[in-house]
C-alpha cells in the first residue's frame, strides 16, 4: 500500500513539473517524457516517443543538439546548452499547433543534460527544457542598449572597439577595411543653427552610413562627429567606392532643421588590414590620418592611407553650406 502511494505521488509530482523532462536513451531516442507541458499536450508528446532529434527536428538543429547529447553522454557530466526554435522547425506540429504560436517567431530554451546510468548498466540522458524566450528578448533588449550610442541608434565607441577587436584577432580574416568619417566645419554648424542642429546633422550622416553597407559591415559613433565603418571582406580599392558613394550622398542629402537647410560633407579616411599592420590601434591610426589628408587638402573627398602619406597643412578655408529655407 505504501509502494503503490510512493509511486503515485512520484507520478503526480513528475507531471507537474515545471520543465519539460525528456529521458533519451543512448541512442538519442525519446523513451519518455514528464512535466506540466507534456500533460498540456499528450498527443504531440506522443509523436515525439520512440523517435530521434534528426525525425523531428529539421538536419542542422538535431545536429547541434544530437552533439551535445552525444557529448554529456560521453563525458558523464552535466551540460547546459540554450537554443531557439521557430514554427517552421517543428516538422511534427499540425496546422492547428502551429497557430498555437500565436504568431511567436521564435522560441528560446535552456536545457540541463544528466547522463544517468541504471543498475543494469543502461545509459540514459535526462534532458530537463524550460523555455527562456522572455529572458533572452531582456537580455538581448539590455546588450544592445549597453552597445548603442543613443542619439544615433549605432554602436557606441566601446561596441564599435570590442567588434573591431574580435575581426583583428579572428584567424579566418581575410580583407577588411576601416573607414574614419568626420562631418567637414561641424563646429560651425553648431555655432550659426545650434547644437539640436548639429545633432540632426549626426543623425542624418550615421543614418545614410548605415543605409550604404552591408548587414555584414557595421558603424559605431566614436565621438563628436567622427564615425568609424568596418567593412569586412573588402579591400582598400573596393572601400575607396563604398566611401565614395558615401560621401557623394551626404553631400547631396539636405538636411533641413526648422528654417535652415544644411548641406553637410564629410572628410573620409581608409585603411585595409594587412600583414604590415600590428594591431587595431595602428590600423584606425592610418585611417584617421587618411581622415585628416582629406580634411588638410580641402575636405569633401576620400583619401586612401599609403605609407608615405604626408602631412599637409591646408590653406583652404571653406565654409560650412547653410542656407536660408525657402
Amino acid at each position: 500500500m505504501v509502494d503503490m502511494q510512493r509511486e503515485e505521488w512520484l507520478s503526480l509530482m513528475l507531471s507537474e513539473l515545471p520543465d519539460r523532462l525528456l529521458i533519451i536513451d543512448e541512442h538519442g531516442r525519446i523513451v519518455d517524457s514528464f512535466g506540466e507541458a507534456t500533460q498540456s499536450n499528450p498527443e504531440l508528446t506522443n509523436k515525439y516517443l520512440k523517435r530521434t532529434f534528426s525525425e523531428i527536428l529539421p538536419e542542422n538543429l538535431a545536429e547541434n543538439l544530437q552533439h551535445h547529447f552525444k557529448q554529456a553522454l560521453t563525458s558523464g557530466q552535466r551540460k547546459t546548452l540554450q537554443y531557439s526554435m521557430t514554427p517552421c522547425q517543428q516538422l511534427l506540429l499540425s496546422i492547428e499547433e502551429l497557430e498555437a504560436w500565436n504568431g511567436v517567431d521564435e522560441r528560446w530554451f535552456e536545457a540541463s543534460l544528466k547522463p544517468i546510468t541504471l543498475a543494469s548498466g543502461a545509459t540514459y540522458v535526462l534532458w530537463q527544457e524550460k523555455e527562456i524566450t522572455k529572458a533572452h528578448l531582456h537580455q538581448v533588449e539590455l546588450k544592445k542598449l549597453a552597445e548603442t550610442e543613443e542619439l544615433t541608434g549605432i554602436l557606441n565607441r566601446r561596441a564599435f572597439m570590442l567588434r573591431l577587436e574580435r575581426e583583428f584577432d579572428s584567424p579566418t580574416q581575410q580583407h577588411l577595411s576601416c573607414l574614419m568619417i568626420d562631418i567637414d566645419h561641424f563646429k560651425e554648424i553648431n555655432d550659426q543653427v545650434g547644437h539640436l542642429s548639429g545633432d540632426e546633422v549626426i543623425v542624418q550622416v550615421a543614418h545614410i552610413c548605415q543605409g550604404l553597407i552591408r548587414s555584414s559591415d557595421y558603424i559605431g559613433r566614436l565621438g563628436g562627429e567622427e564615425f568609424g565603418v568596418v567593412l569586412s571582406r573588402t579591400n582598400a580599392i573596393q572601400a575607396y567606392d563604398i566611401a565614395e558613394r558615401i560621401r557623394h550622398s551626404i553631400e547631396t542629402t539636405p538636411c533641413q532643421v526648422d528654417d535652415h537647410i544644411i548641406l553637410p560633407t564629410v572628410s573620409v579616411g581608409i585603411a585595409e588590414l594587412n600583414g604590415h599592420v600590428s594591431s587595431v590601434r595602428e590600423l584606425m591610426v592610418q585611417a584617421d590620418k587618411a581622415m585628416y589628408y582629406s580634411k588638410q587638402t580641402g575636405r569633401n573627398q576620400v583619401t586612401l592611407y599609403y605609407e608615405n602619406l604626408p602631412d599637409i597643412k591646408s590653406t583652404t578655408e571653406l565654409k560650412a553650406n547653410i542656407r536660408r529655407a525657402s
